[in-house]
């Protein structure tokens, strides 16, 4: 183990411990292994950063409050995006997600305003809760096969989302997935869903068409969507 501070990059070992620069571009060097957890947090000159193949882990909070960065390529060594990896990273338009990442953890993209779209891989099999919240600008998402269940507050606050495709594989949509998606107005719940939490469309004040497949858990009646056994009344929707 060694300490190194080359380029303002504080590293001890194959782990980037801290930036403490104020260049806009930085490549991290090849052969780290480890960012540390909050290592250019609220670095509000970066604007670009370069991750090398040797990376495998981004711990939590590294880039958060990065509020001028608009673009990063994570590496396709990366097998988990992190909590709060890139959270208010509000300058960031788009992200790659690499086919090596698995799993996609609470608050990782959450507040980045700017994020108009993201693709997701199919090797992605779980996307924690809040993931996207408060992406104000994200229009649409494709969610891969991969994934079982859409995650507590998934995209709750993402004001400009119009589209949505929720695969065959997903069986419960979490409280709040889409609260306060202003902007969707029609969405397709496939028959493998059999549980819908409480407020998953609060405030959904465009949704107006719900579709549903022959064999589906839940009925459409009266303007509202309802549980099969029309106890609960699950969404209202829009006139």
């Amino acid at each position: 183990w060694y300490k190194e501070n080359k380029n303002d990059l504080i590293i001890l070992g194959a782990r980037l411990i801290k930036y403490q620069g104020k260049e806009s571009k930085v490549t991290i060097p090849d052969g780290v292994t480890v960012i540390g957890g909050s290592a250019f947090e609220d670095n509000t000159n970066l604007t670009l950063i370069i991750i090398p193949d040797s990376v495998i882990t981004i711990y939590a909070d590294a880039f958060r409050g990065c509020t001028s960065l608009t673009s990063v390529t994570i590496s396709d060594s990366v097998t988990v995006i992190n909590p709060s990896v890139f959270s208010n990273c509000s300058s960031l338009t788009s992200i790659n997600i690499p086919d090596s990442v698995e799993n996609i953890e609470e608050n990782a993209f959450s507040c980045c305003t700017n994020l108009t779209s993201v693709t997701i891989p199919n090797s992605v099999n779980r996307i924690s809760s809040n993931v996207f919240f408060n992406c104000t600008s994200l229009t649409s998402v494709t969610i891969p096969d991969s994934i079982k269940r859409i995650s507590w507050w998934l995209f709750a606050g993402c004001t400009s989302l119009t589209s949505i495709t929720i695969p065959d594989s997903v069986t419960e949509i979490g409280f709040g997935a889409f609260s306060g998606c202003t902007s969707l107005t029609s969405i397709k719940i496939p028959d493998s869903v059999t549980n819908i939490w409480d407020n998953t469309f609060h405030d959904c004040t465009s949704l107006s068409e719900i579709i549903l497949g022959p064999n589906s858990n839940f009925v459409l009646s009266e303007g509202a969507l309802w549980t099969k056994d029309m106890q609960t009344k699950i969404f209202e929707l829009a006139k």
